[in-house]
């Protein structure tokens, strides 16, 4: 029985390994994408980019506790649909390559962001750079990481399931799926919170 269990483990862990591989190289190809993406435009297109740079960091720093409230909102819903979306895509047949498309698309907007700040400030903006993905967009992109692991992996379970014709025990996975959806939505209300009251007084010191 405990060889059985361990060979089921072994078996498990190989298959998060390669899903794991899968969703950095997607990721790393939306980073690339992404950061290239600003050359190809179009020079009125940059400049509408560039000017959006200057007015965030110009404006951030000066913002409200009303437009907090307002970023605070606006990022926490943006971060719940994306979660969630992702989320139920586990449990979903169709799940594997939406997830993947989502991936790419989360990975793509990091990149391009970054790529944006550092070609309106160069090397001077390597400081706001780094303000801006951590630890917020660090740490949602980890997590979406993490949750897309295991959308894959269910969503994989269950198209197999529904293929073969078998019955399939909710509960032997479903508690822990659900763990994981409470984990992002508390995910998603800190980096909503950094981004609204923490990150403007950050960069009001620092910058």
């Amino acid at each position: 029985m405990i060889k059985e269990m361990y060979n089921n483990y072994k078996i498990e862990l190989s298959k998060k390994n390669n899903i794991l591989m899968l969703v950095l190289v997607v990721l790393i190809i939306g980073l690339i994408f992404g950061s290239i993406y600003i050359t190809i435009l179009s020079t009125e297109q940059k400049t509408n980019v560039l000017n959006e740079v200057t007015s965030y960091f110009k404006n951030i720093q000066k913002i409200s506790f009303d437009d907090k409230i307002i970023i605070f909102k606006n990022s926490l819903l943006s971060n719940l649909i994306y979660v969630v979306s992702m989320w139920l895509l586990g449990i979903s047949i169709i799940g594997i390559p939406i997830v993947f498309i989502m991936i790419f698309f989360k990975s793509f907007i990091a990149g391009f962001s970054v790529s944006s700040i550092f070609s309106k400030y160069g090397f001077k903006g390597i400081i706001k750079c780094v303000l801006y993905v951590f630890p917020s967009n660090i740490l949602m992109i980890l997590f979406i990481i993490f949750l897309s692991i295991y959308s894959i992996l269910i969503s994989s379970r269950i198209s197999k399931t529904v293929i073969k014709k078998e019955n399939i025990n909710f509960k032997s996975f479903m508690g822990r799926y659900l763990f994981i959806l409470v984990i992002g939505i508390l995910v998603c209300i800190l980096c909503a919170a950094y981004d609204a009251f923490i990150e403007p007084m950050i960069y009001g010191l620092v910058l």
